[in-house]
């Protein structure tokens, strides 16, 4: 099985270096893409939120949405508390997301066609109750 686990953490990892190919033949970096589709999965997320599902550390994702609020493609929004902050796509930000998205997601619907849906499915079931086994060993162990 350790032979298995190396292949898993490989390939989760080349996942990820091929969204940031992905995003860098679109123009914006890898960062910036995981904001704009953490944002068009999940309008008016709070920046920590968003840094916690994306694992995208705090400096970085406050790098990039200053950076997306300064094209104005990206407000913040008063949450809870005054140090609360949600991020929300303005229009033109709306617009540059669904024609910066556009191309990844058509990209994720071929690969997800050549492979099977209902494989693709499975694969997210048993990626999700591997990781929720996994975090429960690591966490509950403390």
């Amino acid at each position: 099985m350790r032979e298995q686990i190396k292949l898993f953490c490989t390939y989760l990892c080349r996942q990820d270096e091929i969204y940031a190919a992905i995003a860098k033949k679109i123009g914006v970096s890898f960062h910036t893409l995981m904001v704009l589709y953490a944002l068009d999965q999940d309008q008016g997320s709070t920046q920590s939120k968003i840094s916690k599902t994306w694992l995208i550390p705090k400096q970085t994702l406050n790098t990039v949405i200053k950076d997306l609020q300064s094209k104005e493609y990206v407000k913040l929004e008063t949450g809870r508390n005054q140090k609360e902050k949600l991020v929300y796509f303005t229009p033109i930000g709306r617009k540059f997301a669904k024609e910066t998205l556009f191309d990844v997601y058509a990209l994720e619907d071929k690969a997800i066609e050549k492979i099977g849906k209902e494989r693709f499915l499975e694969m997210v079931q048993v990626n999700k109750d591997f990781t929720d086994a996994l975090a429960e060993e690591v966490y509950n162990d403390t």
